[in-house]
């Protein structure tokens, strides 16, 4: 049984994110997005909960939001990948997300 509230959309773009355990920038790039979230693949390591505050690089802006890791795991590739929830997304970004994976559901259609 499907858990998500929002359809995700498979696609790949720069995410730079920042941990509340380790404030230093990392690096990663989503797997599929939603207005829920992303899945993110990145070659550094996250734990199950951790909060991070999180910038995606959609054409031509950046939406930026808290996050909260919902899973993590490590698959054959030795890449981190994990399920991100946002927490607080601005009706701003909110409105260019929503806008962005429209135009993409329609092209694959």
């Amino acid at each position: 049984m499907e858990k998500r509230k929002a359809t995700r959309v498979e696609a790949c773009h720069p995410v730079l994110y920042f941990t509340d355990i380790y404030r230093r920038p990392k690096v990663g790039s989503t797997r599929d997005l939603s207005l829920g979230g992303i899945r993110m693949e990145t070659p550094h390591d996250l734990v199950k909960g951790e909060r991070l505050e999180v910038t995606i690089a959609i054409r031509p802006q950046a939406i930026t939001c808290r996050a909260k890791a919902i899973y993590v795991s490590m698959p054959e590739t030795g890449k981190t990948q994990a399920g991100i929830q946002f927490e607080g997304l601005s009706e701003y970004d909110e409105l260019h997300l929503r806008q962005y994976l429209s135009e993409v559901t329609e092209q694959r259609t």
